[in-house]
């Protein structure tokens, strides 16, 4: 009797417990913050994934350029660990992961001609995205060079927003 109680306790128990589904590629996707997200700091965002794995997802807001800061100093995200710079490159960059196309990260900045410096980033558990996700709080598109190095950052989430169904 108190086996057939303990198997219907744990019966009970993985019912209950809803493992994590898996994540669909999203590095080198870019997320655009939905009008309803009311987060402070990362509402009318529009983000480079640069990792995405069973440990969670982290991006850098493309949107928005560090106050006060030097040139191609951009707020990353929230999370205020790290310096990371994004470029372009036609060759295979060294020292630097291939996020998309030509458009490559590094942590050991060089300030190259063109590039953008991030403070910080933006990241998310695995069940904290699924949670985003489901109540709608970002959109998935491919990214663009032109999205992540646009001369206009101020206006990008109004722009790419107004142009999503």
């Amino acid at each position: 009797m108190g086996t057939i109680l303990v198997l219907l306790l744990q019966s009970a128990l993985a019912q209950q417990i809803q493992l994590p589904r898996a994540l669909p590629q999203l590095q080198g996707r870019i997320l655009v913050a939905a009008s309803k997200s009311r987060d402070p700091d990362l509402g009318r965002s529009v983000i480079l994934v640069i990792h995405c794995g069973a440990d969670g997802v982290a991006g850098l807001v493309v949107n928005r350029p560090a106050a006060g800061a030097r040139p191609r100093t951009w707020f990353g995200g929230p999370i205020a660990l790290g310096v990371r710079e994004l470029f372009r490159s036609a060759t295979p960059a060294k020292d630097a992961e291939r996020i998309f196309a030509d458009v490559y990260l590094t942590r050991k900045i060089d300030d190259r001609p063109g590039s953008r410096v991030y403070a910080g980033y933006a990241g998310w558990s695995v069940p904290q995205w699924q949670s985003e996700m489901d109540r709608g709080l970002w959109r998935v598109i491919p990214a663009e060079a032109r999205i992540v190095f646009d001369p206009h950052p101020q206006t990008l989430w109004r722009r790419i927003s107004a142009q999503l169904p």
